[in-house]
């Protein structure tokens, strides 16, 4: 899934660290004096998707009073928060929440045989000026039948940890996502943006990846990363550092950025605040510091770190980054290495009426993943295997032979062992039934 090209260094290399009491030809005895320190190389994320706009079209009737769009790779939302869909004029700076039909698709593919896949989907349908997202896989289509249509042109898209929908924009930036639909008594779709929008084209922050890494390492059992001129993120949104794991799909939220030590203030409101720390346009410097034993976690348990977009707003941040990977970096090979050597996961299909067990497919998905991890088929006695799962929590499904929907499904959690002083995967039992 990872395509990442790192290529703003924040750092090369690891640190070495002596033993105690070690002596070294040219420099003489050495202690350690400290936590182990590792460095991480930090750059634009190359598996990033941000937020857009695709089919944006306006109806031809003369009343002009239907406009329908698709948003997709919108970040999940945290608990209470929503997205906000508002109509501006930028002749006036009028606004208006815009009440619409709200079409959120759900995709998730899964395996009908070890060779082809489907996509399985999930529609939940509403009509409202707010709509919430829970998943990474959501596309969200927009039907917004308006008669008040005509005295705007533009639409936007807000976050609720803004407030209320103005009754009016002005030089203030507000809203992440839009588009013009009107000049003057043409109306055309043109003009879309991800990033802060604002009434005057001059006022208006587009988004783009910049940043100077000052840093990125391990130390101890923290995370710390230091940045200068950092870009605004857009109105609505924050700066939040995760690791994720690819073959699971877990991820771990580390915090927002700070100011720097020994301030340690959260600038959470990066994206409107003011303060010491903010130009017009960016961030000047800051840093994030995630306690991994705090969250009772250990980076080997995972594939990258990453510093990604989030909406703010309601009781809770979000349970999952969502795609806005601003910068990212691979968890180092030497961390890696400290993970537990692949488990096995092996069982059984049982068919209580007789049907025939050859071919079925058995398949591992990762809790926290959209697509499928590991597919084989049972044997003609109903067997499978897997050699090589990494360590984490899974689902087993079963398919029967020329079927296509999911009869069976079990829970699989694949732990560590010592097995000569090596941590090593567990080897799990499975019992699938399907009727």
């Amino acid at each position: 899934m990872r395509r990442s090209q790192l290529t703003l260094v924040a750092a090369a290399g690891a640190a070495l660290v002596m033993a105690a009491c070690q002596t070294d030809p040219i420099s003489g005895p050495s202690k350690i004096i400290g936590e182990p320190l590792l460095d991480m190389t930090l750059g634009p994320a190359g598996n990033s998707v941000f937020p857009s706009f695709f089919g944006a079209r306006i109806t031809t009737a003369a009343a002009r009073d239907t406009i329908e769009f698709t948003v997709r790779a919108l970040p999940p939302t945290g608990a209470g928060a929503t997205y906000q869909i508002m109509l501006v004029d930028t002749a006036s700076g009028n606004a208006t929440a815009a009440t619409s039909r709200i079409i959120r698709t759900v995709r998730n593919r899964r395996p009908v045989n070890r060779d082809s896949s489907v996509a399985t989907t999930k529609v939940d349908t509403s009509t409202a000026a707010q709509f919430s997202v829970g998943d990474t896989a959501t596309t969200v289509v927009i039907r917004i039948a308006n008669t008040a249509i005509p005295s705007y042109n533009r639409v936007v898209l807000r976050s609720s940890g803004e407030g209320a929908v103005p009754a009016t924009v002005g030089a203030a930036r507000t809203g992440f996502l839009s588009f013009r639909y009107k000049t003057g008594t043409t109306y055309a779709i043109f003009g879309n943006m991800f990033g802060s929008f604002a009434k005057a084209t001059a006022d208006r922050l587009p988004f783009a990846v910049s940043a100077y890494v000052i840093g990125a390492s391990f130390w101890g059992d923290q995370v710390r990363i230091s940045f200068r001129n950092l870009v605004r993120p857009p109105a609505g949104f924050r700066y939040a550092a995760w690791m994720v794991d690819e073959r699971t799909g877990v991820a771990v939220r580390l915090g927002g950025i700070l100011s720097p030590v020994p301030e340690n203030k959260p600038l959470d409101d990066a994206d409107l605040g003011t303060g010491a720390w903010y130009t017009s346009v960016g961030v000047s410097e800051a840093q994030v510091r995630g306690d991994m034993k705090a969250l009772g976690v250990v980076p080997q348990d995972f594939t990258f770190l990453t510093l990604a977009l989030e909406p703010y707003g309601g009781s809770a941040p979000p349970t999952r980054p969502g795609t806005a990977f601003v910068l990212s970096a691979a968890i180092p090979a030497s961390v890696v290495l400290r993970s537990a050597s692949p488990g096995k996961v092996f069982g059984s299909v049982t068919s209580a009426t007789g049907k025939s067990l050859l071919n079925t497919t058995v398949y591992l998905q990762g809790i926290g993943a959209m697509v499928p991890g590991l597919v084989g088929s049972a044997s003609a006695t109903g067997t499978w295997q897997f050699r090589a799962v990494p360590t984490g929590v899974y689902k087993a499904y079963a398919i029967p032979f020329g079927d296509a929907v999911i009869r069976d499904s079990a829970t699989v959690t694949v732990g560590s062992k010592m097995v000569g002083g090596s941590l090593a995967g567990d080897s799990v039992f499975v019992t699938l039934r399907i009727p």
